[in-house]
């Protein structure tokens, strides 16, 4: 990318910053905005290309035709809402590996540490991270960049960064710097000027330059003082390591727009047109409906005055006497009433049909948006079954997160040792689970842990594993061990519970009885 200088255009635009701006209007669910963005800046081509912007379709339709009725479907916030429910509708559990080890007591310090973090009610880390999903779903990715205020909060706190306002550099993949930028209006009296605080985040260090520009140029540079926005920050920030202090989430690689690019894929990619006809259907049946309302055809001579214009009333109840039959077939002054027929079930066919490949296009089933979902409940089992493209979709996009969120909980515990003083191991080793969206009930997971347990195929441990996943190791231990004394498994020598001390010489007087049994049964030769 090129370096940013004084009065460029702003922002920098390549094909994908544009595709993300499309996709941005389709997030807001907002007509106008989607209808003004087709219109105005379809034509707009900075690179040279043929970008297939058109201003043909539906939406790039609606501004020439100002008085027709259109409809929005906000499909594309039910994708991203739905992506963000299937990763972290649940909590993910993180734990410090060596503080589920015994001998190793140093690091549960560390975990409480975490755990209260986690749990804060300003830094809100899992609302931020469902937050982050949503924008990652929609944009492509997102970012998370780690702040801290010893007078705000006693931890750090991770901000989530949305990718339109956002300008990475990546080197084999890696993220290697990032240029945040914020708009904050000028004065009223200045009205086509902007503020713009551009935060650059490198290996170390954090810059802060506030520039002084229009709407589309970026304008020359000014003290951070100018506005009470900035006015606090510091020019540059040495970090107490040589680390990025944020962290790039992409939805899904490759990008098909770009296959060479890092920044991640958004889910509404290649179903823009699909998602443009949806709303056109819809619009259509709106259309349909107001044109069938009922209407009364009257001939003129029925129609009264009223400020000089002719109307008819239709509420009104007492009529002069007529001598004509007003309904009668043939006569010229009769009233007419009129009704087009609503083709809905056409229009629904359609419209479902659209929906269906809008989703599964996105990488859903249609059972995760209510669609196609007729008949009695299901199990876990068979629920799973039906959901399978959901699951996959949600599983490629954990791999993503799992990596993330490891270094966003690492340089969150560097802050919190380095900057606000707090006492952590930096060496720990976090450990991410991430908790199944669609959970199976008691029932079946009691089942099959009894199936389990009947083939003798798994230890305590991992039966109450399999019921709790959300414990941690030393309360799986303690149930563990409590379920085994209770049914008297473990002690090797004595499996059934049984009195050692006596019973070899119960089973000693268990021979003599029976040897004493078996012998008054039996009769001398010569007895009678």
């Amino acid at each position: 990318m090129a370096a940013i200088k004084e009065k460029m255009q702003w922002p920098p635009m390549g094909i994908l910053e544009w595709k993300m701006s499309e996709h941005s209007a389709w997030y807001t669910g907002d007509a106008e905005i989607l209808a003004n963005y087709y219109s105005l800046y379809s034509n707009v081509n900075n690179l040279g290309l043929s970008y297939p912007l058109h201003n043909e379709n539906f939406w790039g339709r609606q501004l020439k035709n100002q008085g027709e009725i259109f409809a929005h479907v906000n499909v594309a916030g039910d994708i991203a809402e739905t992506s963000a429910n299937l990763l972290f509708s649940e909590s993910p559990i993180i734990r410090i590996a060596q503080a589920q080890k015994e001998g190793i007591s140093r690091y549960k310090g560390t975990q409480e540490v975490l755990d209260k973090m986690l749990m804060d009610s300003s830094v809100n880390f899992f609302r931020k991270i469902i937050e982050a999903a949503e924008s990652a779903s929609a944009m492509g990715g997102v970012y998370i960049k780690i702040c801290w205020d010893d007078e705000l909060s006693e931890f750090p706190l991770p901000v989530v960064m949305q990718a339109d306002r956002a300008i990475p550099e990546f080197k084999f993949g890696v993220l290697c710097a990032v240029t945040f930028w914020t708009e904050y209006k000028a004065s009223s009296n200045e009205s086509d000027k902007v503020y713009r605080l551009l935060e650059r985040y490198e290996f170390g260090k954090i810059i802060n330059t506030l520039y002084f520009g229009t709407g589309s140029n970026l304008g020359y540079v000014v003290d951070l003082g100018a506005i009470d926005e900035t006015k606090e920050l510091i020019a540059e920030v040495v970090t107490p390591l040589n680390e990025l202090l944020a962290v790039y989430v992409p939805n899904m690689l490759p990008n098909r727009l770009n296959r060479n690019s890092y920044i991640g894929r958004s889910d509404y990619s290649g179903i823009e047109g699909m998602m443009d006809s949806l709303d056109e259907i819809y619009s259509n049946w709106v259309r349909n409906i107001v044109l069938a309302q009922p209407r009364v055809i009257v001939p003129e001579s029925y129609l009264a005055k009223k400020d000089g214009k002719k109307h008819y009333n239709y509420d009104e109840m007492i009529y002069v006497q007529m001598d004509i039959d007003p309904i009668s077939e043939g006569s010229g002054s009769r009233v007419t009433l009129q009704q087009f027929e609503i083709k809905a079930d056409q229009y629904e066919k359609s419209a479902l049909n659209f929906l269906e490949r809008i989703v599964t296009s996105a990488g859903y089933s249609p059972q995760s948006f209510g669609l196609n979902i007729q008949g009695s409940a299901e199990s876990g089992t068979a629920l799973n079954i039906r959901e399978r493209k959901s699951i996959a979709t949600r599983n490629k996009k954990q791999n993503y997160w799992g990596s993330a969120l490891k270094q966003i909980i690492y340089l969150m515990l560097v802050i919190y040792k380095t900057n606000l003083k707090g006492k952590v191991e930096l060496d720990s080793e976090v450990n991410i689970s991430f908790s199944d969206g669609l959970t199976n009930s008691l029932s079946e997971v009691s089942s099959a842990v009894k199936m389990i347990s009947d083939a003798i195929a798994a230890s305590t441990e991992t039966k109450v594993r399999l019921i709790h996943p959300e414990w941690d190791e030393e309360q799986i231990k303690k149930e563990a061990e409590a379920i085994n004394k209770e049914n008297g498994i473990g002690e090797m020598s004595n499996p059934d519970g049984m009195n050692l001390d006596t019973f070899e010489l119960d089973e000693e007087k268990k021979d003599a009885e029976a040897k004493s049994k078996a012998n008054k049964g039996t009769k001398s030769v010569g007895e009678k």
